[in-house]
């Protein structure tokens, strides 16, 4: 009896000596321990080939305004920083990540905002239970946490603002998979990466390469006038412009300015890919494990909010760049809406030309329109004066042109209603059939008839036109998934080289479209070169605008 209760004496003290178990993630009051783990950044502009596809960012592309590393034990929390004060019973004030020194160092001594490829060999002191590691970590810079700790899936959950010049761009780890297909997300550290001693660990660094989540959209044009031809003449006919008259007029398009369609102001904050993805189905290689990075992303598939345009807006010149969010969904594609003006050349000179169409022919001004339109009405709609016996035909002068008020009709037509004249005039129909002249009660229902019945014209007011494409990725077939998409830390370089067509007509520059649309059998095209940069670079020709 005594040498049984002897045995489970003896495994009772080998019990209550066993180490616990490895889990930083539970609360317990286990002794902390001091360790050093030195870390390096590298933008993943650096990791490449020299094979001119890709460039540099700008200086405030790359500038550091703050960094946080943060680490994880197989995706969970792994808590490398407790404040004292804060009650032990749940995990407020134990942190999973560290912030960077930036300022004050002997790196930058007068407080200036370090460039990426200034972080090198910073170390971070870790407090950690005795025995235990991280084994991830994951660098987010110009980013601020909002809570104490995450997990690796709550950071890939996150949608970030893009950043900006001034306060920095935000960018978190380069994502891609590796020579086993498994997605590197967060890097891998080893116990040989952490040591008791600082300068063990300043000689085991761990290199992490980050990227912007931002992507770029550079615009150029080969003219540097910005005035294209578009292939297309217009005829004056009667009423038309004398300095003109009557030979067919060539006309041109000038480009004013460009702008983004269904482009989001954030992306995810740790990029998101599937190494399932196959070459095949994207199109084009899309993973380069060699160089820390891949190029193809899994983007928001939410609507995309406010996404109006009209004239008046704020619009980008040539020459210049705009940032935008990941958007890679296969339906709502990233465009650049470029706002031009249709001119004629006068002399030296490029004029704007107000071009209109109505059932297919083009006229030369909203005047020669309303004639041609009135010509055409003026055996069904009449009026008569008071005491007259003469019946009159609708006139030019008798109507006006007017846009739908409604979102569900086609921004770019444009209607035919009765001048505000011609409405206080009296109005009659001519009824074929008794051979007799129908008086309108209302002027509104002759209004209601115009608006049903004549077909809407087209009215480029001013010669304002607009032109959009969607912006192509790396792939070089319209089939392949990655012929269209905008991927992070990608430069999409859109240099127009050509136009043709009158394109999308704008009658009321304050009317809001809610879609960029090609009017029905009117071609246009805009023929323009892209080079993708990342910021990586691809050359593309492509055509935009045109029959859909």
């Amino acid at each position: 009896m005594k040498k049984y209760l002897f045995i489970a004496l003896a495994a009772l003290g080998f019990a209550a000596c066993e180490k616990p178990a490895e889990d930083n993630n539970a609360q317990q009051n286990g002794e902390l321990e001091q360790s050093y783990v030195a870390i390096t950044l590298a933008a993943d502009d650096m990791t490449r080939a020299d094979d001119g596809k890709y460039e540099d960012g700008l200086a405030e592309e790359r500038a550091v305004h703050q960094a946080v590393v943060f680490f994880f034990k197989d995706g969970n929390p792994f808590y490398v920083k407790y404040d004292p004060t804060s009650q032990t019973s749940s995990n407020a004030g134990r942190f999973n990540y560290l912030k960077i020194k930036l300022e004050n160092d002997p790196l930058h001594p007068d407080g200036d905002m370090p460039n990426i490829s200034d972080i090198k060999d910073e170390v971070l002191v870790l407090e950690k239970y005795k025995g235990q590691y991280p084994n991830q970590m994951l660098a987010v810079l110009n980013w601020t946490p909002e809570k104490d700790s995450y997990t690796l899936s709550e950071l890939q959950k996150t949608i970030s603002k893009l950043g900006n010049k001034s306060n920095g761009f935000v960018m978190s780890n380069a994502v891609y998979a590796d020579q086993a297909n498994t997605i590197v997300d967060a890097v891998k550290i080893t116990e040989a990466n952490i040591s008791h001693e600082q300068g063990v660990a300043l000689a085991n660094p761990v290199t992490i390469y980050v990227e912007r989540v931002a992507a770029k959209v550079f615009f150029t044009s080969k003219d540097k006038q910005n005035v294209f031809p578009i292939g297309e003449q217009v005829s004056n006919a009667e009423g038309g412009d004398s300095v003109l008259g009557d030979a067919p007029v060539d006309v041109y398009a000038r480009i004013e300015g460009f702008q983004l369609y269904n482009d989001f102001e954030d992306s995810h904050l740790v990029k998101r890919i599937n190494a399932n993805w196959s070459d095949a189905n994207l199109g084009f290689v899309w993973n380069d494990p060699f160089f820390h990075r891949s190029y193809w992303a899994t983007s928001q598939t939410k609507d995309f909010p406010n996404n109006k345009f009209n004239w008046t807006d704020n619009y980008t010149g040539l020459e210049t760049f705009v940032y935008c969010g990941e958007n890679t969904q296969a339906d709502k594609h990233t465009k650049v809406i470029v706002k031009a003006t249709l001119v004629k050349k006068v002399g030296d000179n490029y004029e704007p030309l107000e071009v209109t169409n109505w059932y297919g022919k083009n006229y030369i001004g909203e005047k020669q329109l309303k004639i041609v339109v009135a010509n055409t009405l003026k055996y069904t709609y009449f009026t008569k004066e008071d005491g007259e016996s003469k019946y009159t035909g609708i006139a030019p002068e008798d109507l006006k042109c007017v846009t739908s008020s409604s979102t569900a009709d086609n921004a770019y037509y444009v209607y035919f209603q009765l001048s505000d004249d011609a409405v206080n005039k009296t109005w009659y129909k001519f009824d074929e059939i008794k051979s007799e002249y129908k008086k309108y009660d209302l002027n509104k229902t002759l209004n209601d008839e115009l608006m049903l019945n004549v077909q809407p014209a087209l009215v480029y007011n001013d010669g304002m036109t607009y032109y959009y494409t969607d912006i192509r990725h790396l792939a070089p077939s319209a089939d392949a998934l990655g012929y269209y998409g905008v991927v992070r830390n990608h430069v999409y370089k859109v240099n127009i080289t050509d136009i043709k067509g009158f394109g999308t007509p704008v009658y009321d520059s304050t009317q809001d479209f809610i879609t960029p649309e090609t009017p029905i059998d009117l071609k246009t095209f805009v023929s323009a070169q892209i080079n993708i940069l990342s910021w990586r670079v691809v050359a593309e020709n492509y055509e935009i605008g045109g029959e859909y």
